[in-house]
């Protein structure tokens, strides 16, 4: 990894997120932290007042923008006290004025991220994230690996993760592969769990050796296990297998047949919050 992108809303999550970006540039051969916000005021807004009867003038409109930049700076400076020193290492912060999900994809283009960070809500206490309340459809529309930081996630080297898989496809299976798209990180010992509350993987048609084949192929340089979990609640199965495991990190598979995405937003905030300190990246 070279550079992280952090979407910065001014919340504990998002500050959450940025904490944990500089804890793992301390750790990994990371070369630059990219602090994004976004400022966008529709044109409906611009030209109708609001209900309290006030439009917002051209002046307005800089001064907030002036402030977030300034916060922006502020948030910045403290990172860098965080920071341990190296050469080579900068954060820079990034002011857009467009709609949250197209700023996203808007910095993206122009700044070619390894990880996109992302803070979670906590449930239903603290401070919510704007950010953190569209956590999802951001996941979705982000052409880069995106890393969720829970409440209480604090970075530490990850010696083992899990990757959450469905194994009834082969097609989705070799989609572990995507794993290698991770660049420069370190080698965590991987268990492989499918949620198979229907026991299909026991069937005769099930196609074990060819799953076997997939997997041993794709990840020939991990050390890696197979597991499987009766569990009717996807995400309860997932963050229970990782609790009595002892899981650092959560790996969700990309695309439609991502568990996170079968979900709803709330049942996911809610899992991640009860399991607040493992991150989870979703792979691309």
């Amino acid at each position: 990894m070279k550079t992280l992108l952090v979407p910065i809303d001014f919340t504990t999550p998002s500050f959450n997120a940025a904490d944990y970006a500089a804890d793992l540039s301390n750790h990994q051969d990371i070369q630059q932290i990219v602090l994004f916000s976004h400022f966008y005021v529709s044109l409906f807004e611009q030209i109708y007042p609001s209900a309290d009867f006030i439009q917002p003038t051209e002046d307005n409109l800089l001064e907030q923008k002036q402030e977030i930049l300034a916060r922006l700076n502020e948030l910045k400076t403290q990172l860098l006290k965080k920071l341990r020193p190296k050469p080579g290492i900068e954060i820079k912060v990034v002011l857009k004025e467009l709609p949250l999900l197209r700023s996203v994809l808007n910095v993206i283009e122009e700044e070619h991220p390894d990880v996109l960070i992302l803070g979670s809500n906590a449930n239903h206490k603290g401070q919510e994230s704007f950010i953190g309340n569209h956590m999802i459809e951001i996941a979705k529309v982000s052409p880069v690996p995106v890393l969720i930081i829970p409440p209480k996630a604090r970075y530490q080297s990850v010696a083992t993760a899990l990757i959450a898989c469905d194994f009834r496809t082969l097609n989705h299976v070799s989609l572990i592969k995507r794993i290698h798209k991770i660049k420069h990180w370190p080698h965590p010992k991987l268990a492989l769990l499918n949620v198979d509350p229907e026991h299909k993987h026991l069937l005769p048609e099930h196609p074990t050796l060819e799953i076997d084949g997939i997997v041993k192929e794709v990840l020939n340089d991990y050390q890696y296990e197979l597991y499987y979990s009766d569990d009717t609640d996807i995400l309860h199965g997932v963050l229970n297998f990782a609790d009595e495991h002892a899981i650092q990190m959560i790996i969700a598979l990309p695309g439609v047949h991502s568990f996170l995405y079968k979900l709803t937003h709330q049942s996911i905030t809610e899992g991640l919050s009860l399991d607040a300190n493992k991150p989870v990246l979703i792979l691309k």
